[in-house]
C-alpha cells in the first residue's frame, strides 16, 4: 500500500509479537496491511492502540491483539476458503485474504458491506467476496466451509456447531448471559456429533448476533 506503514510494523513488532504471537505468516500479514486505512477518520490516531474502535451501529473493530491470536490459532492454509461472519470495515477480511485461498465475508449491516468493499478496492487480490447476510438466516452456508470465523458473540453456539462439516474448524465467541467477558474458542468438529474446544482468549466485545 502507498500509505506509510511504519506504525503498523512497530505495533506488530513491539506489541503483538510480545503476546506469544509467533507465526511468521501472521506477523508478516499484519505488517503488510495498513490498519489505519480501515479505521474511521476520527479514530485514526488510535489505529495502532490495542483497543476496540467504534465503527457505528453499536459495533467495534476487534483489538489488534485479538485479531492476531485468532489468525494464529486458526492456522489458515493458502488452499482454504474462509467464511468470515462480521465484515466490519474490511480490515480483518483483508488480513485473512493474505493467508487463504478465498474469503466470503458477510455482515447484517449493508453500510459495513459497502464500506468494506470500498476500503478493499485498491488492495484486493481478487479473492474477497462481501455479502449482506445474517448467518442465522442461512446456517447451512457454514457447512460449505472448512474454516469459519465469527467476529461477534453468539448466544447459542450449538446452532453453529450443528451446521459445521466434519473436519471443519471454527472460531467463535461464546456469549454468557450477564457476563461482561466473552470467551473466544476454536472448535474442531471431528465427526457428526463430536467436537474439540480450545479456549484461546477472553475479551469484552459487546456485539451479539441475533435475528434481524
Amino acid at each position: 500500500m502507498k500509505e506509510d506503514n511504519t506504525n503498523t510494523i512497530n505495533m506488530v513488532e513491539n506489541h503483538i509479537r510480545t503476546l506469544n504471537v509467533i507465526d511468521d505468516g501472521v506477523l508478516d500479514t499484519l505488517k503488510k496491511i495498513s490498519r489505519r486505512s480501515f479505521v474511521p477518520e476520527k479514530y485514526k490516531a488510535f489505529a495502532h492502540v490495542d483497543m476496540s474502535i467504534p465503527i457505528g451501529f453499536n459495533q467495534k473493530m476487534l483489538p489488534p491483539s485479538v485479531e492476531a491470536k485468532i489468525l494464529q490459532a486458526m492456522d489458515i492454509k493458502k488452499s482454504e476458503d474462509v467464511l468470515l461472519v462480521g465484515s466490519g470495515t474490511g480490515y480483518f477480511s483483508t488480513c485473512i485474504s493474505e493467508l487463504a485461498n478465498r474469503v466470503h465475508s458477510i455482515d447484517v449491516v449493508e453500510d459495513f458491506i459497502e464500506n468494506a468493499q470500498q476500503n478493499c478496492r485498491s488492495i484486493s487480490g481478487g479473492n474477497m467476496n462481501f455479502e449482506k447476510l445474517n448467518i442465522l438466516d442461512n446456517l447451512k452456508l457454514i457447512k460449505s466451509y472448512k474454516v469459519t470465523i465469527f467476529t461477534i458473540a453468539i448466544d447459542n453456539i450449538d446452532q453453529i456447531l450443528d451446521n459445521m462439516d466434519n473436519g471443519a474448524r471454527c472460531f467463535i465467541f461464546e456469549n454468557v448471559a450477564n457476563c461482561p467477558i466473552q470467551k473466544g474458542m476454536v472448535v474442531y468438529k471431528t465427526n457428526k456429533s463430536s467436537y474439540l474446544k480450545e479456549y484461546i482468549l477472553e475479551t469484552n466485545i459487546q456485539t451479539i448476533l441475533t435475528g434481524e
